[in-house]
């Protein structure tokens, strides 16, 4: 929808090629549903706009700001697209903590489909393994620099006394596709299990670290019948002051394949409560597999809680080093996608951000036709941060994937003659 504009030779130019404008098109059906028109009558700002200037931000690396996005909104570049003839900073922040980042959904949801059928299932030559993967969710949060005047941010105090505040973002990431299902800002307090419960889906298996040991998330995931909804691998501390034992532990028997994957010990029992009346534990079968690894360079022990009770022992160990996904994509958000700090102060305004982000990244994947991947994030960091064009690393994602695609193809074999020999 064009503005009202001024002649375009009354305007100023941006003093850089701005890069995403063709991807701006790409969207326009979805753009005029973000167009809605608001009970107040002064309303001049819109989601359409504003999911316009960020979408031209993330591509364009000097476009940072508030200010430099009011600056960018005046020039005949931005003017192209936009529907306003300057977006003000003090009006995008006042938009920013009345904005309603769940009506980007839809977009990201499109767009996610379009990947998904573009996409080839790929097999890392386990089948045990291969097959959850396809079901398998890493949940985390990341914490994000953020100024005192973030109501909703938590303020931790170092070693030196020096007050810190930070603000959360939580994530649910496919380990398959690379592309966040679920993105939340949580409420001021809340904390990282009280707000997955709130994501978790039948069918799924869920991956946690050692911060989302809570009674209540394993809860979650049975129906007050202790009927099983959905399956997890999380991490606990070792046994002992606030963390769990697992009572009535019966073993069982390794095989040499958990062995090789370090695996240490295998056992079945249930979790007990000190506190029935605080703590809601169910009744269920749990599985505790203790894992050899390193620490800071010292041998150390992963103790693993899961309702998988019949997968074998070392897929557990090899499922839980899947959670690692979410942890390169954080790294990926606050290094090569500019996370690194908060355009608004409001957790609307955040997560609207967030979503604009990962849709813009969608958008570089069906371009490029490739499936995510670790290589592919760090390449489409150069194109984000400005360093590198989308045609420059296009000769070098297709040779790179020429070679993935040998690879798959010779795991594939060595893996149909191990069966072949086995029977």
């Amino acid at each position: 929808m064009p503005s009202q504009r001024v002649a375009k030779d009354e305007l100023p130019v941006w003093p850089e090629q701005v890069i995403g404008g063709k991807y701006v098109r790409l969207l326009e059906k979805f753009l005029k549903q973000l167009r809605s028109e608001d009970a107040h009558g002064n309303r001049k700002l819109f989601l359409d706009d504003v999911f316009v200037a960020y979408l031209l931000a993330f591509f364009n690396p000097a476009i940072r700001s508030l200010r430099t996005i009011e600056d960018f909104s005046q020039t005949v570049q931005a003017q192209k697209h936009l529907s306003i003839r300057k977006i003000t900073r003090s009006t995008l922040s006042d938009f920013n903590q009345l904005a309603d980042p769940e009506r980007l959904q839809p977009i990201l949801d499109a767009l996610r489909r379009q990947l998904a059928r573009k996409s080839k299932r790929q097999s890392i030559g386990d089948d045990d393994l291969d097959e959850l993967l396809q079901q398998t969710v890493a949940v985390d949060g990341t914490f994000l620099p953020a100024v005192a005047e973030v109501a909703w941010a938590m303020c931790n105090t170092n070693n030196h006394g020096a007050k810190k505040h930070r603000a959360r973002v939580d994530v649910h990431l496919p380990v398959s596709t690379w592309l966040p299902e679920a993105i939340v800002i949580p409420s001021p307090g809340q904390s990282e299990a009280d707000s997955a419960i709130e994501r978790l889906q039948p069918g799924r298996i869920y991956l946690y670290d050692r911060g989302f040991m809570s009674f209540a998330l394993l809860a979650a995931h049975y129906d007050d019948t202790h009927a099983l909804q959905s399956h997890f691998v999380a991490r606990y501390r070792p046994a002992g002051g606030n963390s769990p034992t697992l009572r009535e532990v019966k073993s069982r028997e390794l095989t040499e394949k958990d062995k090789a994957a370090g695996v240490l010990s295998d056992g079945v029992g249930h979790f007990k409560s000190s506190n029935p009346s605080r703590h809601r534990v169910p009744r269920v079968q749990l599985r505790e597999v203790i894992v050899a690894c390193e620490e800071k360079g010292k041998p150390s022990q992963l103790r693993l809680i899961t309702n998988l009770l019949d997968v074998p022992a070392h897929v557990i160990a090899m499922l839980y080093r899947y959670r690692w996904q979410v942890e390169l994509f954080f790294r990926w958000l606050k290094s090569s996608a500019n996370f690194g700090h908060l355009i608004s102060h409001a957790s609307e305004g955040v997560q609207t951000h967030f979503y604009v982000a990962v849709i813009a990244v969608l958008l570089m994947y069906l371009h490029t036709g490739y499936r995510p991947s670790k290589y592919l994030f760090a390449l489409m960091g150069q194109v984000g941060r400005g360093a590198a064009t989308l045609e420059e690393i296009l000769p070098i994602l297709r040779e790179r994937e020429r070679q993935n695609e040998l690879a798959r193809q010779s795991a594939a074999r060595r893996s149909e003659k191990k069966k072949q020999q086995s029977t």
